[in-house]
């Protein structure tokens, strides 16, 4: 009874804040869109870097996920598609859109379009602004930057850092530093209640108070992994227990060549139990987490559960 008192009292803040967040993201995107297009100066910008950059001609929904997942995670600001059409692209969009695949974790809400158009041909940028914790991992992981680019970005760059010192050593297996990341999380983390889920919901609020939502969960422990030398990324979904549905994030990391779904924040006891951890959400594979979670299928696929 324990585990449907925690989802039924998780799920009446994750439906009120996902149904926020989803309407507040289709107001961003559609005045980001009206900025881009109206102002002379953003499609100046594009027609005069059009023919510097090369363009990914896109034939699905697909291929557009992979373009912006391949480029956010090598913490890269910029997108650049090509596509018959803009019709053609906004159906790509809008289908990823539906189906909750365009989490913002690593970066703020909002991105930016800009198009150039000419016959039969549509050339796309999309730029992401980083968040705080994408700013550091643009600086830690991906050394595409020179240093910290905010005083933000530093702080929580070095939170990341001497948190993955302080329980990852080399000679660990790929489980062990998963496990390490997950029970770090919960045990030093509690799950933001009747808090703001835009001020408590990134790695710079699991950092500097201890708090978080879904997505600041999430993110942590992909930059954790990703700072361990594991591949982990996050996942964007639904989160159901047959009760209702909410906006919810997870993560997918590889262990022993195999994907896997974790979900630190449903492991992590609402109210905060000092000490005590789960693992009913921990190396998972699809075949459980569907019975609780949904999510689009573009994402890795997940065969089995870990053998714990």
């Amino acid at each position: 009874m324990w585990i449907i008192r925690d989802f039924l009292r998780r799920r009446k803040y994750m439906i009120a804040a996902g149904r926020r967040m989803r309407k507040l993201h289709a107001v961003l995107l559609s005045f980001v869109l009206i900025f881009s297009f109206l102002i002379p100066g953003c499609s100046k910008l594009l027609r005069m870097n059009a023919d510097t950059h090369d363009y990914t001609v896109i034939h699905s929904s697909q291929d557009l996920f992979k373009m912006i997942y391949d480029t956010l995670y090598r913490f890269e600001e910029d997108v650049y598609v090509e596509t018959s059409s803009y019709d053609e692209f906004m159906t790509y969009w809008n289908d990823l859109d539906q189906q909750f695949a365009l989490h913002s974790a690593f970066r703020e809400r909002d991105i930016q379009i800009s198009r150039l158009e000419k016959k039969d041909v549509c050339r796309i940028q999309m730029h992401m602004k980083f968040n705080p914790c994408g700013q550091a991992m643009q600086y830690l992981y991906a050394k595409n930057v020179e240093d910290y680019p905010t005083e933000e970005a530093k702080q929580v760059g070095e939170a990341l850092l001497a948190i993955r010192n302080e329980i990852i050593t080399d000679d660990m297996t790929e489980e062990q530093k998963t496990k390490k990341i997950h029970d770090y999380l919960i045990m030093n983390c509690a799950y933001a209640l009747d808090m703001d889920a835009y001020t408590y919901n990134d790695t710079k609020s699991l950092v500097n108070n201890g708090l978080s939502q879904c997505q600041g969960y999430s993110e942590a422990f992909t930059a954790l992994c990703l700072l361990s030398g594991l591949e982990s990324h996050v996942i964007s979904g639904n989160s159901t227990f047959g009760y209702g549905e909410g906006a919810h994030a997870w993560c997918q990391v590889k262990v022993d060549y195999i994907w896997y779904h974790v979900d630190v924040t449903w492991d992590d006891p609402i109210p905060d139990q000092n000490g005590a951890i789960r693992y009913d959400f921990y190396l998972k594979g699809d075949s459980m987490m569907k019975q609780t979670h949904e999510w689009c299928p573009y994402f890795e696929e997940c065969y089995i559960d870990y053998p714990l």
